[in-house]
């Protein structure tokens, strides 16, 4: 079941871009590696239930899967990631409605430089941001064929209760605020901080960067010279492959 740390967070999807350039293993390699890490992170593979107010309370250990994408791009890696944030990096992981049933989804993005971005989303409420590293590390280490690294903790009961209950410090109201009230308290923070930014634009000629690119090259010594690339390519994405559930256990 769901711990209590685990049901004040946000019941949704963080996403995060991964980019490589060639050399990168195949498909098939990258796939089997998830096998082998959803197989001792089953929490990943599995559905959260809920109760008869809609709020998940449990994580079903059922090996339902995760959603796999295979996709390709008529462009060059360079010639299509933005400066600044951007909607068309949402093209790059699989799509963040509403109704995602699975906890895990994965993108993989071909470029015709052979480049590879890796999207991945994943719900807050199974892990966070430390664990869910650690997943990624393990994907990765297991895709090497390298052993696991730590091994993931899946002893919730570790925070239950005390019996009989004794509190001795006032946590609901001051570490589990109301979300709405936090919303609300992060957004005058924010208007506060953004106060004190100085926005200052400047403007470099051709000139003044070719010059910056060759003392770089030159300080590179045999190594590839430095470039810049000032295009901006719409990213046009060719879906290869349905999605399909890939399970956390190996057959």
């Amino acid at each position: 079941s769901l711990s209590v740390f685990d049901k004040v967070t946000y019941d949704a999807h963080i996403a995060i871009i991964y980019a490589y350039c060639p050399p990168t293993p195949p498909n098939t390699a990258i796939e089997l590696g998830l096998q082998k890490a959803l197989a001792i992170y089953p929490e990943f593979a599995g559905r959260l239930s809920k109760d008869e107010h809609g709020n998940p309370v449990n994580i079903l250990l059922n090996d339902e899967g995760v959603r796999f994408v295979e996709a390709s791009a008529n462009s060059t890696l360079d010639q299509v990631m933005p400066y600044k944030p951007s909607p068309s990096l949402l093209n790059l992981h699989p799509s963040l409605n509403d109704d995602v049933k699975e906890l895990v989804q994965v993108q993989l993005t071909w470029f015709t430089c052979g480049s590879l971005a890796v999207g991945f989303t994943s719900n807050h409420m199974i892990a966070d941001g430390q664990s869910t590293s650690n997943f990624l590390v393990a994907w990765g280490q297991a895709c090497r064929g390298l052993r696991v690294n730590p091994i993931p903790l899946h002893d919730r009961t570790i925070f239950n209760p005390r019996n009989p209950p004794l509190v001795e410090n006032e946590h609901k109201g001051v570490e589990f605020t109301s979300k709405l009230v936090k919303k609300e308290h992060l957004l005058n923070q924010a208007h506060h901080i953004l106060e004190d930014i100085v926005v200052h634009k400047v403007h470099f000629t051709i000139e003044f960067l070719a010059k910056l690119k060759a003392k770089a090259s030159s300080m590179n010594g045999n190594n590839k010279p430095y470039s810049t690339d000032l295009r901006q390519v719409p990213l046009a994405i060719n879906l290869v492959r349905i999605p399909e559930q890939i399970s956390g256990l190996l057959r």
